[in-house]
């Protein structure tokens, strides 16, 4: 699999769209230095084919999944942004317009028909876990779509059970595979052979409104997560504390992650509506990848901070 992986990095390559290594185990990328702050000259090497043939030719990388850098690239210079749907965890618990959800393409289904729209159809990859990547263009104009996990009730997020990958983020490629998994990443035969332009109806969706209104607030009726004092202050954090994640420095990605997880945790019970443990870790996951930590890493960290932060504030104060 290694050449094949090599082929699968070098092809996107010569589409301009840049690459990243990435864990075989948690998917986490093993180059770090392509945030969404990064400039060109250091986003430079992730384009370049001697590089890329050096980190997939032998050492650590040699067998390494193929990564995709979103809202980077291609013939616009503008790259990507895929929506990935997600299949359903057995303990997950969502709102009510979406219980009956199994995946992520069930909820876009709902939200297209909601839209009176057809279902987007574009290049499509499906997961080794049967998940399903939508790859799009990024718009001609205006700003570029960034990356959001779950409702957070905040553009460019779509909704429970699907994730939203632009400007500093990254995908598994079709064509990557490890033992772990057992299964390849493919594309779907049928779908084209290129991205497609994003649809205004999705584009309009995943562009702040006015004042940054969380959706709930727009879209739905109840209001999901409330319009109390504690629920507005509750996502607020939540939009604050994954900034931070997504954003940290090498070296301080984990002490932020934690913090973030156990700050959130000790909010929760003001706002159970806004902070569930689903819906934060979900968010805090996310933010973490875009920062560049390895899925299971970021996973056990969240849980760690989560558990001490159940325990109140004032744990362990004499």
């Amino acid at each position: 699999m290694t050449e094949a992986q090599l082929r699968v990095a070098l092809t996107w390559v010569a589409r301009a769209i840049p690459v990243v290594p990435c864990s075989r185990t948690d998917k986490g990328a093993l180059v770090p230095g392509f945030g969404k702050a990064k400039g060109d000259p250091e986003i430079a090497k992730f384009s370049d084919p001697e590089q890329v043939s050096r980190w997939w030719s032998s050492g650590r990388f040699a067998r390494a999944h193929v990564g995709l850098l979103t809202g980077r690239g291609g013939p616009t210079g503008r790259g990507l942004v895929v929506v990935d749907l997600d299949m359903r965890k057995a303990d997950s618990v969502l709102p009510a317009r979406y219980s009956d959800a199994a995946s992520g393409a069930d909820v876009l289904e709902s939200i297209a028909a909601e839209a009176g729209a057809d279902w987007p159809d574009t290049y499509t990859v499906v997961t080794p876990s049967g998940g399903v990547h939508l790859y799009y263009e990024q718009p001609e104009d205006g700003p570029l779509i960034g990356c959001a996990t779950g409702d957070t009730g905040h553009a460019p997020a779509l909704g429970p059970l699907i994730d939203v990958r632009g400007i500093g983020g990254y995908v598994i490629a079709a064509g990557s595979y490890s033992s772990v998994q057992g299964v390849a990443y493919r594309k779907v035969v049928e779908s084209p052979g290129r991205p497609q332009p994003l649809p205004g109806w999705l584009l309009d969706l995943m562009r702040p409104a006015q004042n940054d209104v969380p959706r709930q607030q727009v879209r739905r009726t109840p209001v999901v997560c409330g319009t109390s004092r504690a629920d507005r202050y509750a996502a607020a954090a939540l939009t604050g504390e994954t900034g931070k994640v997504s954003t940290a420095a090498e070296g301080e990605r984990n002490r932020v992650l934690y913090a973030a997880a156990r700050r959130l945790a000790e909010l929760a019970p003001t706002a159970p509506a806004v902070l569930s443990e689903t819906t934060t870790q979900d968010a805090l996951l996310g933010s973490a990848r875009e920062a560049g930590i390895g899925e299971q890493e970021a996973l056990r960290t969240i849980r760690s901070g989560w558990s001490t932060g159940s325990r109140g504030p004032l744990d362990g104060a004499a």
